[in-house]
């Protein structure tokens, strides 16, 4: 049995405001561990000197009050910094596409699990820093938490950035990989079929990472994908379109066709 268009459109709108409310739950529940699992500061002697800092604290999450050393303390803040970067990055790419009605639910399931990729990614680079491999570093009372939080936070926020970063970085100590059918290739455009007609003719894209691609703009008209794979998309000339090159819209970014589209 084929699912209404009025079905559709309810089961879209459910999906979205089920996934906006548990990243907004998220969000609320990283900031509370964040916040709650946050060492002491050093205290000062009364003789004038800094004292060091408490090597355990109890912390009050939801009724559980755990005590953690200042080590794991470091390690749950960087995680929970990492994956509150990443909730900025999907809170603000998922209004746009929700507001321009972009959005695919096949892209829910990746805006949930990005949070996850982003706290281990932060952890991942904090270990690299506090393992010495990029530069020196000291105990657990010697790491300035608000340091490795805002880089944390950042390595989440910039998780692709990031990715590609230690790849090259670390690329001369590990043997290269050739690319696998299950890494993300950057978007790219090989050929427009046909290269002209009016509005309304439907367009093949070929290229490579174009999977995700969201919509294509023909000059400042914007037009939906009706179908799409990583080497292929199709779409219509929308009416308004302009002759020129055509430029599809993915999360990774924009990509312009290597010919122009003739709008006749």
């Amino acid at each position: 049995m084929t699912e209404s268009p009025v079905g559709s459109r309810y089961a879209r709108t459910r999906d979205i405001v089920a996934a906006a409310v548990v990243l907004l739950v998220l969000t609320a529940v990283l900031v509370i561990v964040l916040v709650q699992v946050w060492p002491p500061a050093p205290t000062v002697a009364p003789d004038g000197r800094t004292e060091i800092p408490a090597r355990t604290t109890t912390v009050e999450l939801l009724g559980w009050s755990p005590t953690l050393s200042r080590e794991t303390s470091l390690f749950v803040i960087v995680m929970a910094a990492g994956a509150i970067g990443s909730v900025v990055h999907v809170l603000r790419s998922f209004y746009w596409y929700v507001g321009n009605r972009a959005l695919r639910r096949s892209w829910l399931v990746m805006y949930l699990l990005l949070p996850v990729v982003g706290a281990l990614l932060a952890l991942i680079v904090y270990l690299v820093l506090r393992g010495g491999l990029t530069s020196p570093a000291g105990g657990a009372s010697d790491i300035n938490p608000y340091g490795i939080t805002a880089i944390a936070a950042l390595v989440g926020l910039f998780s692709r950035e990031t990715s590609e970063k230690l790849r090259s970085v670390f690329s001369t100590l590990l043997a290269y990989a050739p690319p696998g059918r299950d890494q993300v290739l950057e978007p790219r455009i090989t050929a427009i079929e046909p290269a002209s007609g009016p509005v309304g003719t439907t367009v093949a894209i070929h290229g490579t990472g174009l999977g995700s691609a969201a919509a294509v703009r023909f000059g400042a008209a914007e037009s939906r994908i009706s179908d799409a794979a990583d080497t292929l998309i199709r779409t219509a000339v929308p009416p308004g379109a302009t002759t020129g090159p055509p430029v599809v819209i993915t999360p990774a970014g924009s990509v312009t066709g290597p010919e122009p589209f003739t709008v006749e």
